[in-house]
């Protein structure tokens, strides 16, 4: 069967238009998992989010953030010299939004804080300490990186 030059264009116009509604249908069901989903109230609260990250750098002994693969837990040891922290731990992996966990601060009485790891998919984690202690605060992040014995 032999086609003519009509029939080839309206192929090629209507695969295009195929594709086309299919990527559309594609990309709006694509989720991107966006870690903050309010990225222009944080813009706006930057100058105070780098001030937290300075007061952070200053202090002699700071935040140590460390995992207990003994223990199954991550370890915030918070110095001991500013008192009992306040604040909040959010915890978050980039490759999904459904594992996010925000955390209150309940450090013990030396100042360290243990967050159980059971429920954590093994993997590299995002950290990120939103603090105070003596009327100051402080911001910090770490990377720990969760291993099942």
């Amino acid at each position: 069967m032999k086609l003519n030059w009509g029939t080839g264009i309206a192929l090629v116009y209507g695969l295009f238009a195929v594709t086309m509604v299919a990527v559309v249908v594609k990309s709006r069901s694509y989720n991107p998992g966006l870690v903050d989903k309010d990225y222009y109230k944080l813009d706006l609260n930057y100058q105070q989010h780098l001030e937290k990250k300075q007061n952070a750098a200053r202090l002699s002994q700071g935040l140590q953030v460390h995992f207990d693969a003994a223990k199954q837990v991550i370890q915030l040891e918070f110095p001991a010299n500013l008192g009992m922290p306040e604040g909040k731990v959010k915890c978050f992996r980039s490759s999904t939004v459904d594992d996010d966990q925000l955390l209150k601060i309940q450090a013990n009485a030396d100042g360290v804080m243990e967050i159980p790891t059971g429920e954590f998919a093994t993997g590299l984690w995002n950290l990120e300490v939103d603090w105070q202690a003596q009327g100051t605060e402080y911001f910090n992040s770490a990377l720990v990186t969760i291993i099942r014995a």
